[in-house]
């Protein structure tokens, strides 16, 4: 099997988007980042919910501290103006650079040590400069399960 068939479309983020943008069709596609396109419209970078949750949400107090947090930290929340600042801000400040990207083409395993390599959990499938979609390796792992129901 091919990554290309597991692949899912989604947009490209651009200058000028912003993060409430970028949320949105990551949930929507069930992704956690997203290709980042220079204006030539080639893909250049990659934008992580998990690198802006950690920029934006988390307190670096806290991420110290994370073993020893009770549950009763309602005072350290974020404030609803915050959070609307947050998802205003623009996408690109949050760029970063883009090593998991891998061809249409290429078998599950090499996808699978891709993500590994980069230490991530998606990659791009970009062929001669063009954006296909992204895979996931919770997708991966579903076709794996999906095919094991099936007896193939």
């Amino acid at each position: 099997m091919k990554l290309i068939e597991l692949a899912v479309p989604t947009l490209v983020v651009r200058s000028g988007m912003t993060l409430r943008e970028v949320f949105r069709e990551c949930v929507r596609c069930n992704v956690g980042g997203l290709p980042y396109a220079d204006v030539e419209g080639r893909i250049c970078g990659r934008v992580s919910l998990r690198h802006i949750v950690k920029h934006t949400c988390i307190p670096d107090f806290l991420v110290g501290a994370a073993d020893y947090l009770g549950d009763n930290i309602d005072n350290v929340d974020l404030p609803e103006a915050r959070r609307r600042a947050i998802l205003a801000e623009e996408a690109s400040g949050y760029v970063l650079e883009s090593r998991a990207t891998i061809s249409a083409g290429s078998p599950l395993i090499k996808g699978l040590a891709i993500m590994e390599r980069y230490n991530s959990s998606y990659l791009f499938l970009v062929d001669a400069g063009e954006y296909r979609g992204v895979v996931t390796r919770m997708a991966i792992v579903g076709c794996m399960l999906a095919r094991d129901e099936e007896g193939a």
